[in-house]
């Protein structure tokens, strides 16, 4: 029997897939991964990608119709000031074209593997923030988080 998730986790996993197949196709010893926490097991550069919030908003008055809005969290934890941008650049780049909506499902048999089938449309309807973190003098700041940048977007499905 499958296991089919709901709309925020597919949304959420079809934009890590997109991302992490961009970066692959383009970049070396990149690692993407799904939870912040796991950006600080990994080695550098990483890019953390997760699903932080949903806005919620009626389509139109008197209806019980909404449009979802999901709020996209992408921090980039990179090698150098250069890279860091460079990532950025790539991920504003690829992001603002939208990508492929997938509904994402998992066997009983092997629950850590999931079956994507293309079902829809994601695109960007709003850029939130794509900025460098700053925490001051390099000199006491951990190497995970001397060359940070964080971007915020928020998408919808088609």
């Amino acid at each position: 029997m499958d296991s089919y998730f709901r709309e925020s986790r597919n949304i959420e996993l079809s934009i890590l897939y997109y991302v992490e197949t961009s970066i692959a196709a383009n970049w070396s010893n990149v690692t993407v991964v799904k939870r912040f926490l796991d950006a600080y097991k990994s080695s550098l550069p990483v890019i953390a990608i997760n699903l932080s919030t949903t806005d919620n908003n009626y389509k139109e008055v008197g209806t019980t119709s909404l449009y979802n809005d999901y709020i996209i969290s992408i921090d980039i934890f990179a090698k150098s000031d250069g890279q860091r941008l460079d990532l950025a650049d790539f991920i504003m780049d690829k992001l603002k074209d939208g990508c492929t909506y997938y509904t994402h499902s998992q066997t009983s048999g092997s629950p850590e593997t999931l079956t994507r089938v293309a079902g829809g449309y994601i695109h960007v309807s709003r850029f939130s923030m794509n900025s460098r973190i700053d925490f001051g003098e390099e000199d006491g700041v951990d190497v995970y988080d001397r060359f940070r940048h964080f971007i915020e977007i928020a998408v919808r499905k088609n």
